[in-house]
């Protein structure tokens, strides 16, 4: 699966595929807004050759179960607050995968209540963006850290975002 994901990529870089092709490719996975935070890890989980081991945990919170991401002897709780939020699980999720893998934002999907999402080994992005340069890549597929917003941007937000990429082309 993860080999014909970074194909998929690199066929899009080399214009052998366009848009469209990749918008319907497997390589892009697409979350709603309204998508269970648990679903989101398994999605972006099944995109990865290793995958990490996810627990659902009770913790009496309104807002349901806690999910703790698990890989050999390392395990994360991800720190919700008060509510789950797709932000905040894609972000945790990103890091607690880094430098194995990364999730990036298929940043076309700005603006929708559906956003786009792919997940390749470190060493795939790496190799991108020496193909084709970093810049880019990340013109359509943006990094993610702890600052990021997605889901999050409100109106005003997605209208300045989709404004400097405009510029940007």
């Amino acid at each position: 699966m993860m080999e014909n994901l970074y194909k998929e990529l690199r066929s899009f870089f080399a214009n052998n595929i366009d848009l469209n092709d990749l918008y319907d490719s497997e390589a892009i996975i697409w979350i709603d807004w309204r998508e269970y935070d648990e679903d989101v890890v398994r999605y972006f989980n099944d995109m990865m050759a290793e995958p990490i081991d996810i627990e659902i945990v009770g913790n009496g919170k309104p807002y349901g179960d806690d999910i703790v991401l698990q890989k050999g002897d390392k395990e994360l709780q991800i720190p919700y607050g008060d509510e789950q939020d797709r932000d905040m699980t894609i972000k945790y999720f990103n890091d607690f995968v880094k430098p194995d893998y990364e999730v990036r934002w298929f940043i076309e999907s700005l603006g929708n209540d559906t956003l786009g999402f792919t997940v390749l080994s470190g060493s795939e992005w790496a190799k991108l963006d020496d193909e084709f340069g970093a810049d880019t890549v990340r013109y359509y597929f943006e990094p993610i850290d702890f600052e990021s917003d997605m889901f999050n941007l409100d109106m005003d937000e997605v209208s300045t975002l989709l404004e400097l990429r405009e510029n940007n082309r």
